[in-house]
């Protein structure tokens, strides 16, 4: 995947909702790894996704993006 600059930030991982944004922020903070979110979701009753519409991008300092990248693998394979 290519990296996309976001300021000092670059893209990690991208979610499909901010549920599962927030789990994701979550246990990279919970490791100690400073991240964001940055999304383009219309706010409503019944948030959806088409075609990347409504999907959240997870960003990290360019610095954590390789361990970054290993606590969300690990994470997605527990799952």
């Amino acid at each position: 995947m290519e990296e996309k600059e976001f300021g000092e930030f670059v893209e990690l991982a991208s979610a499909q909702g901010e549920m599962e944004a927030e789990i994701l922020l979550g246990v990279l903070n919970s490791e100690g790894i400073e991240a964001m979110s940055q999304g383009d979701i219309a706010q409503g009753v019944h948030p959806f996704t088409v075609d990347g519409l409504g999907r959240i991008r997870i960003l990290v300092r360019n610095e954590d993006l390789a361990r970054a990248r290993l606590v969300i693998r690990e994470y997605r394979e527990r799952e």
